[in-house]
């Protein structure tokens, strides 16, 4: 991500500080500081009827062509359990439930900087896929043919899924 230059308040320069810890940038005019914060994501690890993995061939940067979960920015307003199935359903037309949540997680990607990423396994009644125009291709696959993921976020995530689920912090199912 670009930095801010400008005070989006008063449009003065920004300079930077050692604010709160950390070097930021900030306006010496109205004292607005520039806190980078993370961009918040869901990846939704699907199931259907049968235990296959919904696994999905990204036809957009980041990661083109690569195999990957379904997932996306959460919108303004959104829970991180809405913002999942949306995204799944965007993507595949699948409408799925939320089962529990696999983790939590932290990344810091070259094209949009700190991501906060929440996982949650889903299940999926109906498996019939159509895919939008941000993925080459989509299908559930069972454990031993499934086509390989690359994304490291996603590998941890597939791993950490056959962990118990966590319904809140310190209980586990």
């Amino acid at each position: 991500m670009k930095p801010y230059l400008y005070c989006p308040v008063c449009g003065k320069s920004l300079e930077k500080g050692f604010i709160d810890g950390r070097d930021r940038m900030f306006c010496t005019s109205c004292a607005w500081i520039h806190y980078v914060n993370p961009l918040p994501v869901a990846v939704a690890y699907t199931l259907n009827r049968s235990g296959e993995l919904l696994l999905v061939r990204r036809g957009q940067e980041p990661a083109l062509n690569e195999w990957a979960l379904p997932g996306g920015f959460l919108e303004a307003g959104e829970e991180p359990h809405e913002g999942c199935l949306r995204e799944l359903l965007e993507e595949t037309s699948l409408q799925g439930e939320i089962d529990g949540l696999i983790g939590v997680y932290h990344r810091e990607v070259e094209m949009y900087g700190s991501l906060l990423v929440v996982a949650y396994r889903v299940t999926v009644a109906d498996d019939s896929i159509t895919i939008n125009h941000e993925l080459f291709e989509a299908g559930f696959y069972p454990h031993d043919m499934r086509p390989e993921v690359r994304i490291p976020l996603h590998r941890t995530i597939i791993t950490d899924a056959s962990s118990p689920v966590v319904t809140s912090p310190g209980r586990e199912e």
